[in-house]
């Protein structure tokens, strides 16, 4: 009885600091966003507030469709890389997807996907990206790969120095999935994620 009555103050602790989060500091960023005269400011209180709203959607819980996150990922993805000039090749599976995922890994998830995407805008050179989803019974999978110059192994033989790609791993493993990046000088990179629904 007391670890329900625990789960039900915690959800109700959660959904309230989800509330507030929207209802208080996401309307200071809308101002910042609408009123800022420096659009470098506008942007950045534009991100922080995408930000805030996975945030606030990985705190109240609710299962996200799986439809419904591939065309919020694409469509982000897709519009991110082309305002960088690099074409997007997005390709879903093509029959009807019923599955679900839940709050946590659906955040988790477009924080992966997010980082991909940022790390090939700011890092690869690359003209081209595609992603491929794969769905079965249990898990599903996205495939980003870019054709940019790769990632150099120089130093100590590493893909994963920077903090990106080890938050990439450990989000994915705390999901009970697996993020794999494979790349090399010339051949750009691929990052393979697993996630089990």
């Amino acid at each position: 009885m007391s670890t329900l009555r625990m789960e039900q103050v915690t959800e109700k602790e959660r959904k309230r600091i989800a509330a507030d989060l929207h209802d208080d500091l996401g309307a200071k960023l809308l101002t910042i966003v609408h009123t800022s005269e420096s659009e470098r400011i506008s942007n950045l209180a534009r991100e922080a507030l995408e930000e805030m709203r996975l945030s606030v959607k990985g705190l109240t819980g609710r299962p996200v469709q799986l439809t419904d996150a591939l065309a919020d990922w694409r469509a982000e993805a897709v519009s991110r890389l082309g305002q960088a000039s690099i074409e997007a090749d997005w390709r879903n599976p093509s029959e009807d997807l019923t599955q679900t995922l839940s709050a946590r890994s659906f955040v988790q998830t477009t924080r992966i996907l997010r980082e991909s995407v940022s790390n090939i805008i700011k890092h690869s050179r690359a003209s081209q990206c595609k992603v491929r989803v794969t769905v079965n019974a249990t898990d599903f999978g996205l495939l980003v790969q870019d054709n940019g110059k790769g990632i150099s192994t120089e130093v100590d033989g590493k893909l994963d120095r920077g903090h990106g790609m080890s938050s990439m791993k450990h989000r994915a493993k705390t999901m009970q999935g697996q993020c794999l990046v494979e790349s090399a000088p010339g051949y750009g990179t691929v990052i393979r994620l697993t996630i089990p629904f």
